[in-house]
């Protein structure tokens, strides 16, 4: 029988690394997402346009999941669209956690952050605020990984510094800002689905 999984933000840079690394033949693999995407012919992952905020449209997908991961978020707030941090990456998975708290077999996965420059800890806050809410409300089956950026040809402004930085982690403060490929990333996210310890679960 094979794992199901859905991924929030499933067609994003970090969600897209994922499911590319889970093998159809294990793995029944569903995305959430704002809008409409068109899989090529080699993607198995079923996909569905839903607003988180809106509970009666992705109710019924994560009901019987193994696994939901939150792979939401954003880099930098704007202003002018209305788009910050409560609304935009820690809402979305409060709304994921406090469905799954009455699902006792669903383990829920979020992709949080290892560090950031100073200039991020309003990012950094939101990040802590989502494991916070984790720990009260589903402790036993809650998995969080420690990323920092992370990296990939297919995003040019991430891969130069990344690259760059996966140099230098040698030195305390680049170490802690962790840059990890995205292969390598999607690789230690499968290990977790899977059973197995994550390098990625501890903090540095």
């Amino acid at each position: 029988m094979k794992i199901k999984i859905v991924i929030a933000g499933g067609t994003g840079f970090v969600g897209q690394g994922i499911i590319k690394q889970l093998s159809p033949e294990t793995f029944e693999v569903h995305s959430l997402s704002r809008h409409h995407y068109e899989p090529t012919e080699t993607d198995h992952t079923i996909y569905h346009a839903v607003d988180l905020s809106q509970l009666q449209e992705w109710k019924h997908i994560v009901e019987d999941a193994d696994w939901v991961i939150d792979a939401v978020g954003i880099l930098l707030p704007n202003p002018i669209k209305g788009i910050n941090y409560k609304n935009s990456s820690y809402e979305p998975a409060k709304y994921l956690i406090d469905q799954i708290v009455n699902q006792t077999n669903t383990k829920f996965l979020f992709v949080s952050a290892n560090n950031g420059p100073f200039f991020m800890k309003p990012y950094m806050n939101a990040k802590r605020a989502v494991e916070l809410h984790m720990k009260q409300y589903i402790p036993n089956r809650s998995y969080i990984v420690y990323p920092g950026i992370i990296f990939d040809k297919s995003r040019i402004s991430s891969f130069v510094p990344g690259l760059i930085m996966s140099h230098m982690t040698k030195l305390p403060y680049f170490r802690k800002l962790r840059p990890v490929s995205l292969k390598e990333f999607s690789t230690e996210i499968e290990l977790i689905l899977t059973g197995h310890y994550s390098v990625l679960e501890q903090q540095i």
